[in-house]
């Protein structure tokens, strides 16, 4: 009996995928990204491909940079494995590319856009290159997409087939259609143990990372580190026994 009931409840999920358009069991592939417990959290072991992710900061003061070197990351696994170019929209006067290659992210597949400065040339910017399937995926620098903006851009991802991702910052995320909604901060730094002329060297990035909300998966919280093979979760540190003694 607890056999067929966990046949029958795989199968109500698999409607439930077919239904929403997610994951493998809707006819869509996934991205793995390389973190077991990341990847259990989302549909079928992966990040849902041909729609649309929102990646958000904590803004500007706070180091929005954290949000960029996750969905760089991301963006080089997906560019690696699909052969396809990715195109970034940026709001400023250009990506700083050495930041980006330190995430594995390379000037060959990256197609760059700078000084997008209104929010509805960039939204519209990426609708129409969401429609070209020579593209992997499109990412656009946005302060924030309403319902009707970015419903336009997943219809454009889902019918083409190419991921885009929704890069901005702050906390006030409003109503979306995203298939995901990320929040990275950056966390604290571990020492690599490597002097720099009789220095302490800096630390390899470290993120707190949110999935908020995922369509067919369930959300989670993870910290992540990224070092020279990639990124990893950081086991929580063990909880040191509290002792009192008298005297």
């Amino acid at each position: 009996m607890k056999i067929r009931n966990q046949r029958a409840l795989a199968g109500l999920r698999d409607q439930i995928r077919q239904i929403e358009g997610v994951g493998e069991a809707a006819g869509h592939p996934v991205l793995p990204l390389g973190i077991p417990a990341i990847d259990e959290a989302l549909p079928e072991g992966g990040l849902p491909l041909g729609g649309v992710h929102e990646v958000r900061g904590p803004g500007a003061a706070s180091g929005s940079g954290a949000a960029t070197g996750f969905c760089a990351a991301i963006l080089a696994r997906l560019a690696a494995e699909d052969g396809r170019p990715v195109l970034w929209l940026s709001r400023g006067e250009d990506l700083y590319l050495p930041g980006l290659m330190r995430f594995g992210l390379r000037p060959g597949p990256l197609l760059t856009v700078s000084r997008i400065a209104k929010q509805a040339d960039m939204l519209w910017a990426m609708e129409e290159a969401l429609r070209c399937t020579a593209l992997c995926a499109v990412v656009a620098e946005i302060r924030q997409a309403d319902f009707t903006a970015s419903r336009r851009v997943q219809l454009a991802a889902e019918t083409a087939g190419v991921t885009g991702f929704l890069l901005s910052e702050g906390s006030d995320v409003g109503a979306s259609t995203a298939l995901t909604r990320w929040q990275v901060r950056a966390a604290p730094s571990l020492p690599t143990g490597l002097p720099h002329h009789g220095l302490q060297s800096v630390g390899m990035p470290a993120w707190h990372v949110d999935l908020l909300r995922c369509r067919a998966g369930r959300p989670g919280s993870w910290s992540v580190i990224w070092d020279q093979d990639g990124w990893s979760a950081l086991e929580p540190a063990p909880r040191q026994a509290a002792f009192s003694l008298a005297g």
